[in-house]
Protein backbone atom coordinates (compact mmCIF):
# COMPACT_ATOMS: atom_id res chain seq x y z
CA UNK A 1 0.00 0.00 0.00
CA UNK A 2 2.98 2.50 1.08
CA UNK A 3 4.37 2.15 -2.76
CA UNK A 4 1.04 2.73 -4.36
CA UNK A 5 0.69 6.11 -1.80
CA UNK A 6 3.78 7.07 -2.84
CA UNK A 7 3.34 6.39 -6.46
CA UNK A 8 0.28 8.77 -6.03
CA UNK A 9 2.12 11.30 -4.01
CA UNK A 10 5.01 11.65 -6.93
CA UNK A 11 2.73 11.56 -10.30
CA UNK A 12 -0.43 13.50 -9.00
CA UNK A 13 0.87 15.43 -6.16
CA UNK A 14 -0.93 19.17 -7.33
CA UNK A 15 -3.91 17.09 -8.50
CA UNK A 16 -4.63 14.64 -4.92
CA UNK A 17 -6.31 17.90 -3.84
CA UNK A 18 -9.08 17.84 -6.51
CA UNK A 19 -10.08 14.67 -6.18
CA UNK A 20 -13.18 15.76 -5.54
CA UNK A 21 -13.88 17.96 -8.66
CA UNK A 22 -13.73 14.39 -10.52
CA UNK A 23 -16.53 13.37 -7.99
CA UNK A 24 -18.59 16.10 -8.21
CA UNK A 25 -18.11 15.56 -12.11
CA UNK A 26 -18.81 11.91 -12.01
CA UNK A 27 -21.61 12.52 -9.96
CA UNK A 28 -22.95 15.25 -12.26
CA UNK A 29 -22.39 12.45 -15.11
CA UNK A 30 -24.44 10.11 -13.06
CA UNK A 31 -27.29 12.29 -12.91
CA UNK A 32 -27.32 13.48 -16.08
CA UNK A 33 -27.53 9.68 -17.01
CA UNK A 34 -30.45 8.89 -14.63
CA UNK A 35 -32.20 12.35 -16.00
CA UNK A 36 -32.11 11.02 -19.47
CA UNK A 37 -33.52 7.66 -18.73
CA UNK A 38 -36.07 8.67 -16.27
CA UNK A 39 -37.42 11.57 -18.86
CA UNK A 40 -36.96 10.23 -21.94
CA UNK A 41 -39.93 12.40 -23.65
CA UNK A 42 -38.20 15.78 -22.68
CA UNK A 43 -37.82 18.27 -26.24
CA UNK A 44 -34.28 18.29 -27.77
CA UNK A 45 -33.80 21.77 -27.15
CA UNK A 46 -34.10 20.83 -23.36
CA UNK A 47 -32.26 18.24 -23.84
CA UNK A 48 -29.10 19.99 -25.67
CA UNK A 49 -29.30 22.75 -23.05
CA UNK A 50 -28.66 19.63 -20.36
CA UNK A 51 -25.58 18.98 -22.15
CA UNK A 52 -24.75 22.33 -22.30
CA UNK A 53 -24.52 22.89 -18.99
CA UNK A 54 -23.34 19.85 -18.29
CA UNK A 55 -20.35 19.69 -21.09
CA UNK A 56 -19.89 23.77 -20.04
CA UNK A 57 -18.78 22.46 -16.13
CA UNK A 58 -17.01 19.34 -17.27
CA UNK A 59 -14.90 21.68 -19.00
CA UNK A 60 -14.52 23.93 -16.59
CA UNK A 61 -13.13 21.19 -13.95
CA UNK A 62 -10.98 20.46 -16.27
CA UNK A 63 -9.57 23.36 -16.60
CA UNK A 64 -9.34 24.11 -12.83
CA UNK A 65 -7.27 20.50 -12.49
CA UNK A 66 -5.07 21.42 -15.35
CA UNK A 67 -3.63 24.50 -13.19
CA UNK A 68 -1.73 22.04 -10.97
CA UNK A 69 1.63 22.77 -12.32
CA UNK A 70 2.94 19.87 -11.03
CA UNK A 71 0.16 17.85 -12.98
CA UNK A 72 2.36 15.54 -15.57
CA UNK A 73 0.10 15.83 -19.19
CA UNK A 74 -2.00 19.12 -18.20
CA UNK A 75 -1.45 20.15 -21.34
CA UNK A 76 -4.06 17.70 -22.55
CA UNK A 77 -6.56 17.95 -19.63
CA UNK A 78 -6.33 21.68 -20.31
CA UNK A 79 -6.97 21.13 -24.06
CA UNK A 80 -10.11 18.77 -22.90
CA UNK A 81 -11.26 21.56 -20.64
CA UNK A 82 -11.15 23.83 -23.35
CA UNK A 83 -13.27 21.31 -26.09
CA UNK A 84 -15.59 21.05 -23.53
CA UNK A 85 -16.08 24.30 -22.77
CA UNK A 86 -16.48 24.98 -26.18
CA UNK A 87 -19.13 22.66 -26.79
CA UNK A 88 -20.88 23.81 -23.88
CA UNK A 89 -20.99 27.68 -24.49
CA UNK A 90 -21.97 26.17 -27.90
CA UNK A 91 -24.89 23.80 -26.79
CA UNK A 92 -26.10 26.80 -24.23
CA UNK A 93 -25.94 29.65 -26.20
CA UNK A 94 -28.04 28.38 -29.52
CA UNK A 95 -30.21 25.64 -28.46
CA UNK A 96 -32.17 26.26 -31.83
CA UNK A 97 -29.22 25.28 -33.65
CA UNK A 98 -27.88 23.15 -31.80
CA UNK A 99 -30.78 20.99 -31.87
CA UNK A 100 -31.03 20.34 -35.46
CA UNK A 101 -27.31 19.10 -35.35
CA UNK A 102 -27.49 17.30 -32.17
CA UNK A 103 -26.86 14.21 -32.89
CA UNK A 104 -23.33 14.86 -34.58
CA UNK A 105 -22.34 17.31 -31.73
CA UNK A 106 -23.46 14.33 -29.58
CA UNK A 107 -21.71 12.25 -31.51
CA UNK A 108 -18.13 13.92 -31.17
CA UNK A 109 -18.48 15.20 -27.77
CA UNK A 110 -18.74 10.82 -27.02
CA UNK A 111 -15.56 10.09 -29.26
CA UNK A 112 -13.58 12.63 -27.42
CA UNK A 113 -15.36 11.81 -24.04
CA UNK A 114 -14.45 7.81 -24.57
CA UNK A 115 -10.38 9.12 -25.71
CA UNK A 116 -10.70 11.27 -22.12
CA UNK A 117 -11.59 7.88 -20.09
CA UNK A 118 -9.73 5.88 -22.07
CA UNK A 119 -6.50 8.01 -20.34
CA UNK A 120 -8.56 8.01 -16.82
CA UNK A 121 -8.62 4.25 -17.30
CA UNK A 122 -4.56 4.51 -17.63
CA UNK A 123 -4.55 6.82 -15.06
CA UNK A 124 -6.44 4.40 -12.85
CA UNK A 125 -3.68 1.48 -13.81
CA UNK A 126 -0.72 3.15 -12.49
CA UNK A 127 -2.25 3.69 -9.54
CA UNK A 128 -3.37 0.10 -8.97
CA UNK A 129 -6.72 0.73 -8.67
CA UNK A 130 -9.45 -0.97 -9.02
CA UNK A 131 -12.09 -1.23 -12.59
CA UNK A 132 -9.17 0.24 -14.77
CA UNK A 133 -9.74 -2.37 -17.30
CA UNK A 134 -13.70 -1.75 -17.11
CA UNK A 135 -13.28 1.92 -17.84
CA UNK A 136 -10.97 1.32 -20.63
CA UNK A 137 -13.18 -1.46 -21.99
CA UNK A 138 -16.34 0.77 -21.81
CA UNK A 139 -14.43 3.61 -23.26
CA UNK A 140 -14.14 2.12 -26.85
CA UNK A 141 -17.55 0.90 -26.39
CA UNK A 142 -18.47 4.33 -26.25
CA UNK A 143 -15.92 5.76 -29.11
CA UNK A 144 -18.24 2.55 -31.34
CA UNK A 145 -21.50 4.36 -30.23
CA UNK A 146 -20.46 7.81 -31.29
CA UNK A 147 -19.42 6.59 -34.50
CA UNK A 148 -22.71 4.98 -35.08
CA UNK A 149 -24.39 8.11 -33.92
CA UNK A 150 -22.09 10.72 -36.76
CA UNK A 151 -22.39 7.97 -39.41
CA UNK A 152 -25.98 7.53 -39.17
CA UNK A 153 -28.06 10.37 -37.55
CA UNK A 154 -31.14 9.91 -38.94
CA UNK A 155 -30.99 5.97 -38.66
CA UNK A 156 -30.12 6.18 -35.13
CA UNK A 157 -32.96 8.82 -34.23
CA UNK A 158 -33.50 10.52 -30.73
CA UNK A 159 -34.22 7.81 -29.40
CA UNK A 160 -31.10 5.90 -29.84
CA UNK A 161 -29.52 8.85 -29.44
CA UNK A 162 -31.20 9.16 -25.89
CA UNK A 163 -30.07 5.77 -24.76
CA UNK A 164 -26.42 5.78 -26.16
CA UNK A 165 -26.46 8.93 -24.65
CA UNK A 166 -27.95 8.13 -21.43
CA UNK A 167 -25.40 5.26 -21.06
CA UNK A 168 -22.78 6.98 -21.98
CA UNK A 169 -23.00 9.27 -19.32
CA UNK A 170 -23.69 6.58 -16.27
CA UNK A 171 -20.25 4.92 -17.80
CA UNK A 172 -18.35 8.41 -17.66
CA UNK A 173 -20.18 8.57 -14.32
CA UNK A 174 -18.89 5.95 -12.68
CA UNK A 175 -15.36 6.07 -14.24
CA UNK A 176 -14.85 9.49 -13.02
CA UNK A 177 -16.34 8.72 -9.26
CA UNK A 178 -14.04 5.34 -9.04
CA UNK A 179 -11.07 7.67 -10.24
CA UNK A 180 -11.85 10.00 -8.06
CA UNK A 181 -11.76 7.54 -4.90
CA UNK A 182 -9.03 6.43 -6.08
CA UNK A 183 -7.49 9.39 -5.34
CA UNK A 184 -8.92 9.82 -2.55
CA UNK A 185 -7.45 7.07 -1.42
CA UNK A 186 -3.58 8.55 -2.02
CA UNK A 187 -4.36 11.07 0.58
CA UNK A 188 -5.01 9.43 3.49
Amino acid sequence: MEKILNYLTDKYHGCLKYWWLLLVLGIIMLLLGAMIFIFPMLSYITMSMLFGVSILISGIFYIVMSSTKTLKGRGWLFTAGLVELLFGIFLTLWPAISAMILPYILGFWLLFKGFTLIGIGADMSDVKGSGWGWSILWALAMIICAFIIIIYPIVFGMEAVIIWVGVSCLVAGLSLTSFAINLRKGIK
